[in-house]
């Protein structure tokens, strides 16, 4: 945690502050309760769109072709969307809580699916668990893998946020943080012994321990 509190300052020089810090306090206040409800029910949209893509998938790799299997799978896929997209909104300073809320997220879907799933189909499942992570599927606006670039994404992570101006950040199973902000500009924290990595753009790459 001391290592993450002494990266805050070269997050904030990364320029991943939010863009809205500087909008007038009023602006905010006359339409938080709009964003809010609007918010709400377009995310509920995406959880279901994204649970259906991963459920779709499991179904075509595992030759589910029970309809009512698939269902209760990608329900089971929903309602972890919606825990992860609680726990992001709850852990947003707290990356280390975070990972450790969502690793619990995920080990309560696969103790669901371990109570409905015939017993060689979860075995087959386990085998290749990180291909459904709900990191791979973040981009609802293509139908394709998310990640910094919109490109395929490492399977092991748990959640992606913007940052201001159109920075990123990503936390993984394991903790660990990468952060990429609109200049280019990277940087990871290791979720184990708190350690920086900085990579600027332009620039050569800093280690802090």
């Amino acid at each position: 945690m001391k290592k993450l509190l002494m990266f805050l300052p070269v997050a904030a020089a990364f320029s991943l502050a939010s863009c809205n810090e500087n909008k007038p306090a009023e602006t905010a206040e006359a339409t938080e309760a709009t964003t809010s409800t609007a918010a709400t029910g377009d995310m509920d949209t995406q959880y279901r769109s994204r649970a259906k893509r991963i459920a779709d998938k499991m179904a075509a790799d595992m030759k589910i072709t029970d309809t009512a299997m698939v269902s209760r799978i990608e329900n089971s896929y929903y309602t972890r969307a919606q825990r992860l997209g609680t726990l992001r909104g709850q852990y947003t300073s707290d990356t280390t809580g975070m990972g450790a809320a969502m690793r619990g997220a995920y080990s309560e879907t696969d103790t669901e699916m371990k109570g409905y799933l015939p017993a060689e189909t979860y075995t087959a499942y386990e085998t290749s668990r990180p291909t459904y992570y709900e990191d791979a599927y973040m981009d609802d606006s293509n139908m394709e893998s998310g990640s910094m670039n919109n490109s395929a994404s490492a399977s092991t992570e748990t959640g992606s946020m913007d940052g201001g101006e159109g920075g990123k950040m990503k936390v993984k199973a394991d903790g660990d943080v990468k952060i990429k902000d609109a200049e280019g500009n990277k940087a990871k924290i290791d979720g184990d012994d708190g350690t920086v990595k900085l990579k600027p753009e332009n620039g050569e790459k800093t280690k802090i321990k």
